[in-house]
């Protein structure tokens, strides 16, 4: 008789998210066939999970290779509904004890394509966010702990890294991307992290949890058919490749749907560079990340860093229910 129930639960659960994939044109992931996530862990095309739930941080940050400010993490009772679990971790930056908090691990030896899910969450009174991760990447050779530069290029036999940020003041998602190709801006060519989406919609709603998931699939060496995708609840809100979406350039943002007079740096002259758009847009050149076989996806960085902050307020970031897998994985299904 359990089972029985416990067979039609998961029938049920199957048809659930077969029409949920339907509706928004993203296939059903890893994640349909285990509610809750139970035993998401033990599929084959799964790498890691960290769901937070045991009885202390120390045990928690024997998984990772690096724990920075542990001092700022706690572990909490808010979870996401759907999920298997009944902790999160929480990241609280207070201006008296620094920038925030790290967690970083390396993916043993790396993947030609991966996709990444988190649960994420920000206090209703959490101030902007200079930056945050959930955050993929790879160093060559591998490391265990972040090596990132701001502010220039990565080298593409040497690294490369990609965010999802809530963006400041705008508190709207988009990428953060750093790799050897990535685009300038004024007044000297610094490359800050460059962004894809720019789409008002997607305003982080703040004391609710949101299902990020990221896909990077590196390039052939030798060409820019790397590509980038994000799912935000489980809906694809971007996907980026050699020649696709069409849009223009503005420094270090690209517009999917723009046309027109657009910009870019040169480098070699140190100035910039106007062109005009095709109707419509141009084709997007898709990504070199690499120059190199050896670099592939190989690291995974959460962490909350606010520079400042305002002394006796604490703001607040939750994670859970961290899923890295070569298949797609979608949100959690409930039973």
């Amino acid at each position: 008789m359990h089972y029985r129930i416990h067979h039609l639960a998961c029938v049920t659960v199957l048809f659930v998210t077969l029409a949920q994939a339907a509706e928004t044109g993203t296939p059903a992931g890893i994640a349909s066939r285990y509610p809750n996530d139970q035993g998401i862990q033990d599929d084959p095309a799964v790498v890691f999970v960290e769901n937070f739930e045991d009885a202390s941080l120390e045990v928690i940050g024997k998984r990772w290779d690096t724990v920075r400010n542990s001092d700022v993490m706690s572990l909490s009772n808010i979870v996401p509904e759907g999920s298997g679990g009944k902790q999160s971790l929480l990241i609280s930056q207070l201006a008296e004890k620094g920038t925030g908090a790290d967690l970083y691990r390396q993916l043993d030896r790396g993947y030609e394509k991966l996709y990444t899910r988190m649960y994420v969450r920000f206090a209703d009174d959490c101030q902007p966010v200079h930056h945050f991760g959930t955050c993929v990447g790879g160093n060559h050779p591998a490391t265990r702990w972040p090596s990132v530069r701001a502010g220039q290029p990565t080298q593409g036999d040497k690294s490369f890294w990609i965010g999802i940020e809530p963006f400041g003041q705008k508190w709207q998602w988009d990428y953060y991307a750093y790799w050897c190709e990535m685009r300038g801006s004024p007044p000297r060519g610094q490359t800050w992290g460059n962004s894809f989406i720019h789409d008002e919609s997607l305003q982080v709603r703040k004391n609710e949890w949101t299902c990020i998931e990221l896909m990077v699939a590196m390039n052939d060496v030798g060409d820019t058919n790397g590509e980038l995708a994000l799912w935000i609840d489980g809906r694809q809100v971007s996907h980026l490749g050699k020649g696709f979406p069409h849009g223009k350039w503005t420094f270090d943002k690209f517009q999917p749907g723009a046309e027109g007079e657009g910009v870019t740096w040169n480098h070699a002259k140190g100035d910039r560079d106007y062109f005009r758009s095709a109707s419509g847009g141009d084709p997007f050149e898709g990504f070199r990340f690499r120059t190199v076989k050896d670099l592939n996806v190989n690291f995974l960085w959460l962490y909350l860093y606010i520079t400042k902050g305002t002394p006796g307020h604490a703001n607040r970031v939750w994670y859970d229910d961290v899923v890295v897998a070569t298949q797609y994985i979608g949100p959690l299904a409930k039973k």
